[in-house]
């Protein structure tokens, strides 16, 4: 397991640096199909949020729409249908779908009722073959599975990690509108993914290259955030001013914070890293 080291020479620095890379990702692109203006709505909101994990190509409000699209040459990773689709229901639209062959064949996800319902029932055994999400589900879990469902292995993983950074992120205080945030998560996952354990101003060169922005710029923000979380008292950045030997109502060094964001994160995710 990876722990920050003090004493690595700046020519053995330098080299990790060049070879540290996380992989490439790329949106998923997804097409839409609901019935309700509603579920359209909200959905056509979420996406333009969260364009760069999940970016809607079109969203559908009947199944002729669907295969218009497909037959127009929009070739989706992932097709998201809701079970209640009509004009031509969904099972229509999946049989046809089925005989034009689209090369890539997306990858179909259906939403369907709770399945105490007997409509819900009967649409478990029509979608057997397919991914199905029952209703009510969250959008975060939704958009989630169609991440999954759209990437290889090495891009979902990224996509796991970035959420549990986050969610790390969030409970110790971190504001998600400060710079700091960006570039303390970018730092987590430099180190997750590091064959070899890292100083932190490697981690904060790291960032600055990448953002092309000077290293003091990273460090400044990190500090501010740091500040921020002290302010607002969170429980896990108090703990962690005590176990480092400062008042609980302390700001922790940039170093002492990012070790122990990093010692939480990997607690979170053992026995997967």
């Amino acid at each position: 397991m990876a722990v920050l080291l003090h004493d690595r020479s700046e020519a053995a620095g330098q080299k990790q640096r060049e070879a540290l890379r996380l992989p490439r990702t790329s949106a998923v692109v997804a097409l839409f199909a609901f019935s309700s203006r509603m579920d359209r709505d909200s959905m056509r909101l979420f996406a333009r949020t969260h364009g760069d994990e999940v970016r809607a190509a079109a969203i559908a409000s009947t199944g002729q729409e669907v295969l218009e699209l497909l037959h127009g040459g929009l070739r989706p990773q992932v097709l998201v249908l809701d079970a209640l689709l009509t004009k031509p229901p969904v099972t229509q639209v999946l049989q046809e779908i089925s005989t034009m062959q689209p090369d890539p064949e997306p990858a179909v996800l259906v939403l369907v009722p709770v399945p105490e319902e007997t409509a819900a029932r009967k649409a478990l055994g029509l979608f057997a073959q397919y991914r199905i999400m029952l209703r009510p589900y969250g959008m975060k879990n939704l958009f989630d599975e169609i991440y999954r469902m759209g990437t290889t292995d090495d891009e979902h993983r990224l996509y796991h990690l970035r959420r549990c950074c986050e969610d790390v992120l969030d409970d110790f205080g971190a504001q998600p509108t400060l710079n700091g945030y960006r570039y303390a998560e970018r730092m987590l996952l430099y180190a997750l993914y590091a064959e070899r354990p890292q100083k932190i101003g490697d981690l904060q060169q790291y960032v600055a290259s990448e953002e092309n922005i000077e290293i003091g710029t990273v460090t400044s923000a990190l500090n501010r955030m740091s500040a921020g979380m002290s302010k607002r008292g969170a429980e896990p950045y108090r703990g962690l001013c005590l176990r480092c030997g400062r008042p609980e109502n302390g700001v922790l060094s940039n170093g002492q914070l990012f070790e122990g964001l990093l010692k939480e994160l990997r607690r979170r995710l053992e026995p997967t890293v």
